[in-house]
């Protein structure tokens, strides 16, 4: 399931786009056998600090954050809405717009490999915590996410 706000698009208060976020993960993910895989899943983006969508209860949350006026996105993990209610943690540094997919699909690929017979994404994040996800998620990638990256290096 996929929870936004429009964010930037139709919101005066937003510092980040959340459709064309959606937009590019409906891209990078347009295969039903591999959602299928996934499983029960909870991704929530908020377009900013006001959080209308939930983005802080989310198994994965995506939060746009604006940097030097770009648009940024701070991921956090292990977020729940449910009976066993957590807020997400932090993954690391906030990623820039192009990456948000392929830190994505980098996280979901940690959850596949180490998940167990009919675990929920929710679960095995609970199981091996934040770090072997935080490991994948800041693999260099193409030469462009990095430079960026070097340029906006900030904490978390």
């Amino acid at each position: 399931d996929v929870y936004k706000r429009p964010g930037l698009d139709y919101c005066s208060l937003a510092n980040a786009s959340s459709i064309s976020i959606a937009q590019q993960i409906n891209e990078k993910f347009d295969r039903l056998d591999y959602l299928y895989d996934l499983g029960r899943l909870q991704l929530n983006m908020s377009g900013c600090m006001n959080a209308c969508g939930h983005h802080h209860v989310g198994h994965i949350g995506i939060l746009g954050v604006d940097k030097k006026g770009e648009e940024w996105y701070q991921i956090s993990l292990g977020g729940c809405s449910e009976n066993d209610v957590s807020l997400g943690d932090i993954l690391g540094p906030s990623v820039p717009k192009t990456e948000v997919a392929n830190t994505l699909e980098r996280i979901l690929w940690v959850y596949l490999e180490r998940r167990e017979d009919g675990e929920r994404f929710i679960d095995t994040f609970r199981r091996i915590g934040l770090e072997p996800f935080r490991l994948r998620a800041y693999t260099p990638g193409s030469n462009e996410a990095k430079q960026e990256q070097q340029r906006y290096a900030v904490g978390y």
